[in-house]
């Protein structure tokens, strides 16, 4: 099933109603600024998924919504955020990080989590990934691509903004990767039938998806 910009936007606003003004307003920016709606096709209908650095749930809330996820699992380091989880039946929160939790998944997600870690930490964390994927199961990363170069200054901009008078993510540092390198270190794993689909346009911001499947 497929969801409406309209109806997500609305969707969304009443998920989230209970929350303080400033994690609404962020919550609205960020809907509005990345493609959620065209990265929801990437996970296998009826799938159970693991989303790692699920942030506020926006993405958890929606491929629920859209049906393509039956349940999600929705991993969330930043207690600000896993504390304070919309409600919602199919989605059940873990304050923590991935290896809190237990059992194989039809799909993974990792939305824009993944670029303030060391390449050597998120390469770990695939591998992770990797083993907890069902035999077929799909990996969707969204992520930017750095060699849109104009959009990428913009979205570097935009970091240094959040957390200079926001401090709304932890971490710190930068680290963007190729196609070519995100494809080399996951079929260095053992992941194959690597797809590329660029999701970006209209946006300000080089977003990319891509998937990959466990043999």
């Amino acid at each position: 099933m497929s969801i409406g910009y309209v109806s997500a936007l609305r969707l969304v606003r009443r998920a989230f109603a209970h929350y303080p003004a400033g994690p609404r307003l962020h919550i609205l920016i960020r809907f509005l600024t990345a493609p959620f709606l065209r990265t929801l096709d990437a996970v296998p209908q009826g799938s159970r998924v693991l989303e790692i650095g699920a942030g506020h749930g926006t993405y958890a809330l929606l491929v629920t919504a859209a049906g393509n996820a039956r349940e999600v699992i929705a991993v969330e380091p930043d207690t600000r955020k896993s504390l304070l989880p919309m409600r919602n039946p199919k989605v059940k929160w873990i304050a923590g990080y991935d290896d809190c939790v237990r059992g194989a998944f039809d799909a993974i997600v990792i939305y824009d989590a993944t670029h303030r870690l060391s390449i050597e930490a998120r390469t770990a964390l695939y591998a992770r990934v990797f083993e907890r994927l069902r035999p077929g199961g799909t990996f969707v990363l969204k992520d930017l691509d750095p060699e849109h170069r104009l959009k990428m200054r913009w979205a570097a901009f935009q970091d240094w903004l959040s957390d200079t008078f926001l401090g709304i993510s932890i971490g710190e540092g930068f680290i963007y990767q190729t196609r070519a390198e995100v494809e080399a270190t996951l079929r260095g794993i053992g992941f194959d039938d690597f797809r590329v689909k660029e999701v970006g346009f209209g946006y300000m911001h080089p977003h990319v998806v891509y998937t990959a499947r466990k043999p």
